[in-house]
């Protein structure tokens, strides 16, 4: 058995009488699938104390992959490739509409492991291909960087999915009461802890793969804190959330971002600020979630504040003259924990005009 740590796709590779056996797997029209050929101008290339690979004899880059394979036994994030780039990012998002199941995604993350380490989830459950676990420094190396490279875009994938669904509510929201989702900051950290509940999913999923191979568990803040895709918020939902609404907002003179992009919401936490209200008692929409919240929460408070040509640069419900009813929730840990996360929001609103804000707290 030959398994490649570098690739631009996910392959597995066995010497026959045919020539050499490449079993791909990749995940399309809403399931993974496997593709198994037989290619005859190729060759295994053996180094001391590596795997082998499987590369065309006549591959211009030859010489440069054996060189990367010499340094992927030390790096510690794998690059998976780019076809995994959209890959996860379609499991993802079946997974928020629902085509997949928790179950079923992470799966999907083991068979692209089993595959990278030269075997299939079905073939391991059935206690066969025991040589693709072989006892040597490269593999139990290769099997953490490649785990940190999954987590790494499965995260990436999680996190903007889940942000995703955020904005196309908190746009329904605004647009159904007929007001402009332009301008809006919207947060609602139900999908903040559904998007961590898959992180986890992923971490334990790392974890145990990784004990199989007798490796070292993968550094998951440390993938966090340098991952490739920092300019695009990072893999956390935090930052995301802080890219996405930077895009939205950018250009309408509205500014700012999370003081402590770590800081986990309190359960039950809605937050929406918009510059673009006209005016009009137009919040039918915004009741009626109220209502549909409480068969959730046992408890929920709302906080809700208006100001005309307002140049207020912070969250209008900071200041309790801004709202009514706030004496004996002073000492409530609800409203304590939710004051506490809206000062973690920096919004900087730079001209004057009217505003609306409404805050949901809810506890179970």
């Amino acid at each position: 058995m030959s398994v490649s740590g570098i690739r631009t796709g996910y392959q597995q590779y066995k010497q026959s009488e045919n020539g050499v056996l490449f079993r791909t797997y990749s995940y399309q029209n809403g399931k993974g699938q496997e593709n198994v050929y037989y290619r005859k101008d190729c060759v295994e290339l053996s180094k001391d104390s590596y795997t082998t690979c499987a590369i065309p004899t006549g591959s211009d880059n030859y010489e440069e992959i054996k060189n990367m394979l010499k340094t992927q036994s030390s790096g510690k994030i794998a690059f998976p490739g780019n076809q995994m780039f959209y890959e996860t990012y379609e499991v993802m998002k079946d997974y928020y509409s629902g085509k997949l199941n928790c179950d079923e995604v992470k799966n999907i993350f083991k068979e692209y492991f089993y595959h990278s380490m030269g075997t299939t989830l079905e073939l391991r459950e059935e206690g066969g291909m025991e040589e693709a676990r072989q006892n040597n420094n490269y593999v139990k190396q290769f099997a953490t960087s490649y785990l940190a490279g999954l987590y790494e875009y499965f995260s990436r994938a999680n996190t903007r999915n889940a942000c995703t669904q955020n904005m196309q509510e908190g746009k329904e929201l605004m647009e159904s009461n007929e007001m402009n989702w332009n301008g809006t900051y919207y947060y609602n950290s139900d999908w903040y802890y559904a998007c961590e509940e898959m992180q986890e999913l992923f971490r334990e999923t790392a974890n145990e793969l990784a004990d199989e191979y007798g490796a070292e568990h993968v550094d998951f803040k440390y993938v966090e804190q340098n991952t490739k895709f920092t300019l695009d918020g990072g893999i956390t939902y935090n930052g995301v959330w802080d890219s996405m609404e930077w895009q939205i907002n950018h250009d309408r003179a509205i500014g700012g971002s999370f003081l402590d992009k770590n800081m986990a919401p309190p359960k039950g936490f809605v937050y929406c600020s918009t510059a673009y209200w006209d005016g009009r008692d137009n919040l039918e929409g915004i009741r009626d979630n109220i209502k549909n919240r409480k068969t959730i929460y046992s408890s929920m408070m709302l906080l809700l504040s208006a100001a005309q040509n307002t140049d207020v640069k912070t969250s209008l419900l900071l200041n309790q003259n801004n709202y009514s009813r706030f004496s004996d929730w002073e000492e409530n840990d609800t409203y304590k924990s939710a004051m506490s996360f809206l000062k973690n929001f920096n919004i900087n609103w730079s001209f004057r005009g009217n505003r609306l804000e409404f805050l949901f707290m809810g506890k179970n």
